[in-house]
Order: structure tokens, then C-alpha cells, then sequence
């Protein structure tokens, strides 16, 4: 009987440690199968079982990458205006010299209403409203404009007509038109005056030094009505005597004013000193004398 139940406890202890073991067994393999991450039987017998997936093999949720904020220099730095290149300056003096930049007509910038004046006499009037039509001849380099109204010759100042707004809305995208300072010749110059002396003769030295540096000739006479030069060209080329005769007129007129002189109006012939045929005639009026 005591054997029998020696035997008994044998295989009861037996039984026992073979349940022990294997119990051990399976929660062994459990914990291997639960914290397996690259084993497929393990994730079998999870999925199996129901244990959940080990942390580091679940997805990591995705959260969106955000774009690094790039700061734009050009919101923090001062705009930069491009400054557009300086236009070259240019003169009176070299338009005049240039034809092709001349203008074909201009108008008069003011009303002019002066007595016209030649050899210490008035003769009436000679009147031009404002906005009046300009006929441009020539330009002079010192801001005279030679023009025509009305048939008549006249040598205005430039600030006497629109010269610079139609330069500026003509060229200004190609040159800075620099001002001009204009003798307006309405003031003597010399120490002597016309009426004396010694006024009358420097004014006809002057006078007749002119001619024969331009024209070798000095046989200049006033008359009544007007000037007569007396001028025989030596070259046989084309002499537009009409030009020449207003010059004449305007140098007279000019000097005269520098010797106290009032006259703003001169006509002149030119005529063949050997013959007296006429060769051309013109007049010129400058208000502003």
C-alpha cells in the first residue's frame, strides 16, 4: 500500500513538472511572440491570440512636414529703385549748330505790342498776339531765334517763344536741354554814346570792322527808309543776298543798341557798287531792343 502511493506521488510530481513546464514553455513563447518584430510566426500568433503589436513595430502616425519658413530679404530690405541713366546735357549753342534738331515752327509765348523804331523815329506799331504761328529760319548761338510772322523778319529771344517745351516734348527722352543766357541787348554797354563825338565814331569803327571782316567791304550808307550796303562778291557761288542784307540790318541794329542807340527795325539793300543794281533786300525787327 505505501509503495502504491509512493508510486502515485512519482507520477503525480511527474505530471505536475511536465504542466510546469510547459506552462512555461507557452508563456515563454507568448512574451517572444508579443515583443517579435520581424518574425512572421510571431505576428501570427498575435494576430491569433489578440496581443497587441509591439510599440516600435506599430506605425508612427504621420504628421505632415511643414515647409521651413524662408524669410524674403526683399521684405526687410529697402525697395531699390533702378535710377535711370542721365540723359547728355546739351547746349543752345550745339543745337543751333545741328539743322536736323531745329524746329519748323514754334509759337510766341507772350503778346507783343512795340513801336517799330529806325533812325530816331516811330512808325507806328507792330503788334503780335500770344499763341501766334512762328516760322523758324535759323537759330544763334546765342539764344536768338531768326523767324518770320506774318512776313515779317523778326529775331526773338528763345524765351520769347515755346523753344523749350517743343525741345523737351521732341527730345527730352534723348537730351537734357540746358538754359541759355541771352543778351538781351536793351542796355549800353560802351561808356560812349550815339549824338556824341566820339559815340558815333566808335559805333561806325565797329561798324565798318564788321563789314570787312565779313564781307571786305565797309561802304555802309543810312538812308531815309533804310540801310544800303554796298557789296560785289568776289567767288561766283550761290549768295542768298536777302540773308545777307538781314544780317547787315541786325548788326546795325545790334550795335546801336550797345551805343545807347533806340532803333529795334532796319530794312537794307545790297547793291552792285559799280553798277547800283540791287542784288537783294530785307528787313528785321527785334522787339526787344
Amino acid at each position: 500500500m505505501k509503495k502504491r502511493n509512493k508510486a502515485q506521488r512519482v507520477a503525480l510530481l511527474g505530471t505536475l513538472g511536465v504542466l510546469l513546464f510547459l506552462v512555461g514553455s507557452c508563456v515563454l513563447v507568448l512574451f517572444w511572440a508579443a515583443k517579435s518584430e520581424d518574425s512572421e510566426i510571431a505576428e501570427s500568433i498575435r494576430k491569433t491570440i489578440g496581443i497587441p503589436e509591439p510599440e516600435s513595430a506599430q506605425p508612427a502616425s504621420v504628421v505632415p512636414a511643414q515647409q521651413p519658413v524662408i524669410a524674403d530679404p526683399q521684405q526687410n530690405e529697402p525697395a531699390i529703385v533702378a535710377e535711370a541713366a542721365a540723359l547728355p546735357e546739351i547746349t543752345f549753342k550745339e543745337i543751333a549748330a545741328q539743322r536736323h534738331l531745329w524746329p519748323k515752327e514754334l509759337t510766341l509765348k507772350l503778346a507783343v505790342r512795340v513801336p517799330i523804331r529806325y533812325n530816331g523815329k516811330d512808325y507806328g506799331f507792330m503788334e503780335f498776339s500770344k499763341g501766334l504761328p512762328i516760322l523758324v529760319d535759323s537759330l544763334s548761338a546765342g539764344g536768338e531765334i531768326f523767324c518770320r510772322i506774318d512776313g515779317n523778319y523778326l529775331s526773338l529771344s528763345v524765351y520769347e517763344t515755346d523753344f523749350y517745351g517743343w525741345f523737351k516734348q521732341k527730345y527730352g527722352d534723348r537730351y537734357d536741354v540746358q538754359p541759355v543766357v541771352v543778351d538781351m541787348g536793351t542796355k549800353a554797354t560802351s561808356r560812349y554814346r550815339l549824338g556824341t563825338e566820339k559815340g558815333e565814331a566808335a559805333f561806325w569803327a565797329e561798324m565798318r570792322i564788321w563789314c570787312h571782316q565779313n564781307y571786305e567791304a565797309v561802304t555802309l550808307i543810312v538812308a531815309e527808309d533804310g540801310l544800303v550796303f554796298m557789296w560785289l562778291p568776289k567767288e561766283d557761288a550761290p549768295i542768298d543776298f536777302a540773308l545777307e542784307a538781314r544780317e547787315v540790318a541786325r548788326q546795325f541794329l545790334l550795335k546801336r543798341a550797345k551805343y545807347g542807340g533806340r532803333e529795334n527795325y532796319a530794312a537794307c539793300e545790297i547793291r552792285n557798287p559799280v553798277t547800283n543794281e540791287l542784288l537783294g533786300e530785307s528787313s528785321i525787327f527785334i522787339p526787344r531792343l
